[in-house]
């Protein structure tokens, strides 16, 4: 970096990241390069995330060990990184900084208008919608996301704008380091009781969160859910809260927007958009479901917010291809449609099979593998009603997520629930990921959809299953 040349609030110029492929931390390692920093870091295996960042410039090496320190000035480490980690001990031992993850985060966003996108489901794509919003008008904004915005190939840009875009995460409490100026919240839901133990404890949280924004800050909430209602209600009680300015979205025209005359078909959706009861005009979407429309709403609100008008708002959305791993097509051979989604929680999946039975498919079948043992164990009656709109369900067994197996928590517990909701359910339970295949093939019919879901390594089923059918046949329609 040149002299002088400007650097937020991070004053260190060697830094170190303890498991730089999650999606979090190599996002922040990119944008960090990006403004000209040294980067090393360190994780388990290679990926393509460690890949694309040796590309930019960082220096990575497979395997934590104290030699990958050697240059360090301050050290990043996840939440999934334990104290008993040897690049810990040694940063601990030698005096070297340790940052969190969400702190470095707060030190990027320092000297910019912070927007944090907070809530059990939606945060990706609502942060990845706000940022194309914001880069296809030309603001240039800093973004930070979970997941991969498909336009650009990268979850996270550097930018010299006024505004810093993040996808907060309450999994484990972080988002309370961020200094956010304008704050969206599109569910809150249990999830992550291994953390907040209650949805109290949960709601807690997000309360907390909102305290953070400035006497002038503005909150954007969506209001199909009865919990932020709820919600709603308690911030109306804090003192400390009476001057926030509150912006509403939903499908009830009462919001200040909402969305009527929705048409909602296999990979597209298209609705109008009412501002304060009035109609601003129509957007178009190249991503499928209602959720996806909430989702946009709370992209538009905060866009306007910024000063961009409806229609370079709705001119934008009208080319927003998605995000990698959100209902994204793996490929179509012989009439079979193979779509994989990151859908791990069972708000996630009922949103997601909705989606998917509005579209043009025959029989819907959906591919699920359970995502850490403490959800499924806290959640399984959830997921018991999560599949009504699928026509066939197969459970994996568990993706663990570094979390210690338990004894009597597999997937298993997910089909019981889903028989006891349903007896008459067609339903299987599949432990292993290479008897799927075979399953598929002697069960699948022209016209299907094969909806592989969950936040693990469940891609890879649609990915295999989609060369066995290319090889059988001989042809392929659509392979993305």
């Amino acid at each position: 970096m040149d002299e002088g040349q400007e650097r937020n609030n991070v004053d260190f110029k060697n830094i170190h990241f303890v498991g730089i492929g999650g999606a979090g931390m190599s996002g922040i390692a990119k944008v960090l390069l990006e403004m000209g920093y040294s980067v090393s870091g360190s994780d388990i295996k290679e990926s393509r995330n460690t890949l694309n960042l040796r590309k930019q410039g960082a220096t990575i090496k497979i395997g934590h060990n104290p030699q990958n320190l050697e240059s360090a000035d301050v050290v990043v480490v996840s939440s999934a990184i334990k104290g008993d980690n040897p690049e810990v001990k040694f940063s601990q031992k030698k005096g070297i900084p340790i940052l969190k993850r969400a702190e470095m985060l707060s030190e990027l966003g320092e000297g910019k208008v912070c927007i944090a996108v907070a809530g059990t489901h939606g945060k990706t794509t609502t942060t990845s919608l706000i940022s194309f919003i914001f880069e296809k008008n030309d603001l240039n904004p800093t973004f930070l996301i979970g997941g991969e915005l498909n336009d650009i190939g990268s979850n996270a840009k550097y930018g010299k704008g006024d505004f810093f875009i993040v996808e907060a995460d309450e999994s484990d409490g972080s988002l309370l380091y961020l200094k956010p100026d304008i704050i969206v919240v599109t569910n809150i839901e249990e999830d992550h009781l291994d953390y907040f133990k209650s949805l109290d404890g949960i709601e807690a949280t997000f309360l907390k969160f909102i305290e953070l924004l400035p006497h002038d800050g503005h909150l954007v909430i969506n209001m199909d859910h009865p919990i932020n209602k709820k919600f709603i209600e308690k911030i109306k009680t804090k003192s400390s809260l009476s001057k926030l300015r509150i912006t509403t979205y939903g499908f009830e025209d009462t919001n200040d927007y909402s969305a009527k005359n929705l048409e909602l078909n296999s990979f597209n959706s298209s609705f109008d958009v009412l501002i304060k009861g009035k109609k601003a005009g129509n957007v178009s979407l190249k991503v499928p479901g209602c959720h996806n429309v909430s989702n946009s709403l709370a992209a538009i609100a905060v866009g306007d917010l910024a000063g961009i008008k409806f229609l370079k708002a709705a001119r934008a959305l009208k080319n927003f291809s998605g995000v990698k791993r959100r209902f994204q097509l793996v490929g179509i051979c012989s009439d079979v449609t193979i779509v994989d989604d990151y859908a791990h929680h069972p708000s996630e999946v009922k949103a997601t099979l909705d989606a998917a039975k509005d579209g043009d498919w025959g029989r819907v079948i959906c591919v699920f593998q359970p995502h850490r043992y403490s959800r499924t164990r806290s959640l399984a009656d959830e997921f018991g009603t999560s599949f009504e709109q699928a026509d066939m369900v197969i459970i994996t067994d568990v993706y663990g997520a570094g979390e210690v197996p338990e004894p009597g928590i597999n997937g298993k517990l997910i089909l019981d629930s889903l028989l006891e909701y349903n007896p008459h359910v067609d339903a299987v339970y599949l432990p292993r990921k290479v008897d799927i295949n075979d399953f598929l093939s002697s069960f699948t019919e022209r016209g299907d959809l094969i909806l592989t879901m969950g936040a693990g390594d469940i891609h890879s089923v649609g990915e295999d299953f989609l060369s066995f059918l290319i090889e059988k046949n001989d042809s392929v329609e659509v392979n993305s």
